[in-house]
């Protein structure tokens, strides 16, 4: 199958007309374009366990066929990261035992750590703006009322498109990453012209290019507008969890003066409960406790 045949196959799962995406295709930069994929046993899981009549045995196996993928679900699912109380030894028990969604969630952090493993200084500072969003996703799901696997697995992906950059252009982001900015406006400015495209547009494209769901695309290209009350739950969570991040500096990017929790908190639209937000401090210490397995 040729390049513009996979294209336009998948085109047709993600909505998007053939000219649309043939036309994103012609602006992004040719080593994003040939960046792999996350591992597919990951996204063969997401898609799975999406299904709500999922066969646990046929996911155990789909898992198993990469014995390194199943040891470092197994591995995630035993560490601090998770904190289950009982010692997972045999995957199929602990699909049982998880749920589908958690082991979504172990998968999608399995495929990541891979994306951005052998990654130098740049890459670190964006994952760990990443892990830090997901794990803050989670920690705050219920305020949303959005499922905190859910919300983790695609919190994890909305900085995919900066990864990405990185990955491919780590010369040319290394100034954009190394500056002080007032604003989102001069980060996205910096990064069009050191590179042609940002990491918003950049991430929502790879995410349909890897036929991963629409709804990760939208929280990869939306997740720094404001939050607004026709967002859908989950792109509302994902903004609030990549601005808090920042504010608990865990930013991938310095913006001068950086925003605090505090302020953010108070600025959350009316219809959501900001007594429901933890404390500054119980945040920071839950996320240092769980990035603390990312560095395994």
């Amino acid at each position: 199958m040729s390049d513009l045949t996979a294209v336009y196959a998948q085109v047709e799962e993600t909505e998007l007309t053939a000219v649309d995406f043939e036309a994103e295709l012609a602006h992004m930069p040719a080593k994003l374009c040939s960046l792999p994929p996350l591992n597919s046993i990951a996204t063969r899981v997401l898609s799975i366990s999406s299904n709500p009549e999922c066969d646990i045995k046929r996911l155990s196996s789909v898992i198993e066929t990469d014995p390194a993928f199943a040891a470092e679900v197994l591995f995630l699912a035993n560490s601090p990261l998770f904190g289950f109380p009982s010692k997972m030894e045999v995957l199929h028990r602990a699909i049982t035992v998880l749920g589908l969604d958690r082991i979504q969630a172990l998968a999608m952090t399995v495929a990541m750590r891979a994306f951005v493993s052998g990654g130098g200084p740049l890459v670190r500072q964006c994952w760990r703006h990443s892990a830090a969003s997901a794990v803050i996703a989670e920690r705050i799901s219920p305020v949303f009322d959005v499922p905190g696997d859910q919300s983790y697995s695609a919190v994890l992906l909305h900085d995919i498109g900066r990864l990405g950059l990185v990955q491919s252009y780590p010369r040319e982001m290394s100034p954009v990453l190394s500056t002080g900015y007032g604003n989102l406006t001069d980060v996205l400015a910096a990064e069009r012209e050191a590179i042609r495209v940002d990491h918003v547009v950049a991430g929502a494209w790879l995410v349909k290019n890897w036929s991963l769901p629409e709804s990760f695309a939208e929280v990869c290209r939306h997740h720094h507008d404001p939050i607004e009350s026709a967002d859908s739950n989950l792109l509302q969570l994902a903004k609030a969890a990549c601005k808090i991040a920042d504010a608990l500096d865990y930013s991938a990017v310095q913006y001068q003066p950086a925003a605090s929790y505090e302020s953010f908190v108070a600025s959350l639209p009316d219809g959501l409960d900001r007594d429901r937000f933890p404390s500054e401090d119980e945040l920071r210490e839950h996320v240092k406790v769980r990035l603390a397995s990312f560095e395994q």
